[in-house]
This record gives C-alpha cells, sequence and structure tokens, in this order.
C-alpha cells in the first residue's frame, strides 16, 4: 500500500466500508455509511443507482444472489481533500470469492470514491468501478496502428514483406482478410494457427480459405454482420467471439481490426486477436455460482426469472409450476434449521433428477420452488412428474420428520403464448394457493389458453 502517514486520512473509512459491505455482507449496516444522495456506477451495464434506495435495491439484489463473504484488497490507494469535510479516494481493488475445494475467482478493478462528512461522519457520496482494460483504445492499439501507418508508405512486395515480418514477431495471434464475403484469408501468423491447433495447410483446407469459416457457427452471421458495419462507419473494430480449434473445442478472443489496403490495391482487415477463454470462463462460472441457490443448487429466483423469459420468447407450449412444502416450519420447529435444510436440499434433488435438464428448477425462496417445463406438448406427463415428486418427498418426511406432517402442494399452469415469468408467477400462484385451500398435498394444472391447440392439455 503506497501512502504516507499524512494521506491515510479516509483509508480507514474506505476500508470500513467495504468491510461491511464485502466481508460481513451487512446490508444494513453498509447503508447506514452511504449518504443518502450517493451515486453509484458498478462494472455492469445495470449496476446504477443515483439515490439511496436505487443503491439499496442493488445491495439487497447482489447479497442475495451471493450471500458468502468476498475477500478484497485494496492496493495502490491515494486520496485527496477537495474541499472541506469531502475527501477524494482512487485506489485498485482485488476481490476474491472462494469456491470451496476449486480455486478462488479472482477479480481485478479499479475504484475513485468521494466522501462527504456529515454531523461528523464520513459517508459515501459516489462510488465508481470500472474494470481496467486490457486493450488500448482507438488509433492507440500499438499493432494495428504501426502496421497501417507502414502500409501507406510502402506498396507491392516490400508491404508483403513488411507484414511478414511484423506478424512472426508478434507474441499474439494475428489474422488477415480482404473485406469480401466470408472474408477470404489474407494473411495468418504462426502464433494464430499454434492458439488453434493447425499448421497452415490444414487451416486453408479446413476452412476453404476462408476466415469467417472458422467463426464458431452461432457467432458467425453477427460477427460478419458486425464487421462489415463497424468498417462502414470508421477503419477499426472491436469484438469479441469464438473461434474453431482443430480439435473441436473453441477459443474465446477479442479481435481487434483494422482496415488496410493489400499489396494487390484490395481493402482487407488486419486483426489482432488475444486468448480471453480463461476470463470468459471464470465469468460464465461466477455468472452460474450466482445464478444458482446456495442451499438446494437449482436455480434462484433471479437467475431462474432470467431463464424463463429468455424462453418464453421462442414461443411453444409449456407448462409452469410452483411448489410449496407444506407445514414446512413444524420440520423446522421439531427437528430444527439443520434438519429442515436437509429436505429442502432433498425436495431441490427429487425435482432436479425429475425433470429434464432442459427444463428449469428454480427455488423461489424459502419452501417454495416453480419449475418450467418447456417445450411441453404432454400436460399430462408434467402432472405425473410432480405427483411422483410429492409422492417421493412425502415418503421420505414421513420416515424421517414424522411429527412434520410436511408434503408438497403444487399449483401451475399450461399454455403456449409467450408470458413474462411475472405473469406466469401471478397466474400458478393463484392455482397453488385452491390447493392449499381445499386439498394440501396434491398437484392441480389449469389451461391458461384455452384456444390453443394443446393436446393433453388439463383443465
Amino acid at each position: 500500500m503506497d501512502m504516507t502517514e499524512r494521506s491515510v486520512k479516509m483509508y480507514s473509512v474506505l476500508d470500513h466500508f467495504f468491510h461491511t459491505y464485502l466481508t460481513e455482507r451487512d446490508v444494513e449496516g453498509t447503508l447506514a455509511l452511504a449518504a443518502d444522495d450517493i451515486y453509484s456506477l458498478g462494472t455492469g451495464a445495470e449496476e446504477v443507482a443515483v439515490n439511496k434506495t436505487e443503491f439499496e435495491q442493488l445491495l439487497r439484489q447482489e447479497v442475495s444472489l451471493l450471500p458468502s463473504p468476498i475477500e478484497y484488497k485494496i492496493r495502490d490507494y491515494r486520496e485527496k481533500q477537495v474541499h472541506e469535510g469531502c475527501w477524494q479516494c482512487c485506489c485498485s481493488m482485488e476481490t476474491a470469492i472462494d469456491q470451496g475445494k476449486a480455486q478462488k475467482i479472482y477479480y481485478q478493478t479499479r475504484l475513485t470514491a468521494d466522501f462527504r462528512e456529515e454531523n461528523g461522519r464520513y459517508l459515501a457520496a459516489s462510488l465508481h468501478m470500472s474494470e481496467a482494460s486490457r486493450f488500448q483504445e482507438d488509433e492507440e492499439f500499438f499493432p494495428l496502428r504501426f502496421i497501417s501507418e507502414q502500409a501507406r508508405q510502402v506498396g507491392g512486395i516490400a508491404q508483403r514483406e513488411l507484414l511478414n515480418i511484423l506478424c512472426q514477431m508478434m507474441p499474439c495471434g494475428i489474422i488477415g482478410g480482404y473485406i469480401e464475403e466470408k472474408f477470404p484469408l489474407y494473411v495468418i501468423n504462426d502464433t494464430m494457427l499454434e492458439m488453434m491447433g493447425y499448421t497452415y495447410d490444414e487451416f486453408v483446407e479446413a476452412t476453404g480459405g476462408m476466415v469467417a469459416n472458422s467463426f464458431c457457427e452461432e457467432d458467425a452471421e453477427r460477427v460478419c454482420s458486425q464487421v462489415f458495419q463497424e468498417l462502414e462507419q470508421g477503419t477499426q473494430y472491436a469484438i469479441k467471439y469464438r473461434v474453431k480449434k482443430k480439435d473441436g473445442g473453441y477459443l474465446w478472443v477479442h479481435d481487434v481490426g483494422r482496415k488496410v489496403t493489400a499489396d494487390d490495391g484490395r481493402e482487407a482487415i488486419i486483426s489482432v486477436l488475444i486468448d480471453i477463454s480463461s476470463d470468459v470462463q471464470n465469468r460464465m462460472k461466477l455468472l452460474e455460482e450466482t445464478s444458482r441457490d446456495y442451499l438446494t443448487g437449482v436455480y434462484n429466483r433471479k437467475g431462474g426469472a432470467e431463464l424463463i423469459n429468455t424462453r418464453m420468447k421462442e414461443g411453444m407450449p409449456y407448462a409452469f409450476l410452483m411448489m410449496d412444502l407444506d407445514n414446512f416450519k413444524r420440520a423446522n420447529d421439531h427437528y430444527g434449521h439443520d434438519e429442515g435444510d436437509k429436505m429442502l436440499r432433498y425436495a431441490g434433488d427429487v425435482l432436479r433428477n425429475t425433470f429434464r435438464q432442459t427444463d428449469v428448477v428454480m427455488r423461489l425462496g424459502g419452501d417454495e420452488f416453480a419449475v418450467l417445463a418447456y417445450p411441453c406438448s404432454d400436460v399430462s406427463a408434467i402432472r405425473e412428474k410432480i405427483e411422483s415428486v410429492i409422492r417421493e418427498y412425502t415418503k421420505e418426511a414421513a420416515e424421517k420428520y414424522p411429527l412434520s406432517r410436511t408434503s408438497i402442494s403444487a399449483g401451475g399452469v399450461y399454455g403456449s403464448a409467450p408470458r413474462t415469468f411475472l405473469e406466469l408467477y401471478r397466474l400458478a400462484d393463484d392455482v397453488l394457493y385452491e390447493v392449499k385451500q381445499t386439498e394440501k398435498g396434491t398437484c392441480r394444472i389449469s389451461d391458461i389458453d384455452p384456444d390453443a391447440d394443446q393436446s393433453g392439455s388439463v383443465g
């Protein structure tokens, strides 16, 4: 920590704020350290708050998704007093999430923060967290700028030789294609070939000499469209996508490309590609972790809702069911919360093992679960699955926790018209309420699109 004795006034304030926020995961305590008009900008596109109410919403959302303590280190700390009672801090933050037996996931960010004195206490008035880019801004990416500047000064054979020398010198992947359909190959360096596992001849044979054929099929249309669009507006672009490897796997790359004039007079692109696979995998792993319920392993409410909203855009028949563990409080009262947690985990396991991997199983919170069966062409099969879940859970509870008399009540809807998660939740919740009022431990599924052609639907 680079600090002098006379420049550490606010360090303890900043450290206390992040200890409360990250280590203790104390929402109320963190809010007590924030000003009412706090501005907060996180690294995510939606992590924006312009007052304490919005800041509270972000905090509660984050802590519900990731309640475990987060380790942190403050590095390169600096501070300055901007005026009386107001200080500005700047530092690097290293955070780490413990994945148990697996390695920790580390995340590097930069922070600027303002603290303002109010009633003898310093409160956070603004927070801005950003990622340190591994790539330079437009016109500043050295390899591409150097290549393009040199290309203007030389031509023909000399330009080709210069390009070949630069391609071999660069420690990252370089690939070039003519600005034509599928980008016919112009140049590629050994590093890029090694990254993909090809020899030059193997790459040409596998792609037919077309750079676009090396893109992952799911990304190809997006990449080609974005590159052509950005080059119409300027001379450089930046994009992330997957390229195919010889072994059948994929490599995530950050591609920064620039338009040049080839030695034959045709317009081409020279791209510098950096392997970001490990970064993407870590982010995907972290996203998966934050989308899962920490106790049962099924999706949590936020993760499940996002997935359901995505699925609903495809417009196919579905069944959405909500389940409530009846009399679950008795299990906690008679046997303790540890045993109650075991029953929650058991319910999650039974649901996950009963439904398909393509279905969405989620814990809404407390003792409530939900399932989206999608696509669903036969609702009677879904009824049989739910009734099987009810039987297994009731049997397990009767054997191990007889005093609880806990069971599962299920209510759901079946339809084909696209609906949001919130709409499905409200419709299914009404059905579940009727079940719990009339006959607990049973299942009822209502048809919400009776005019549609839905074979096997159950009213």
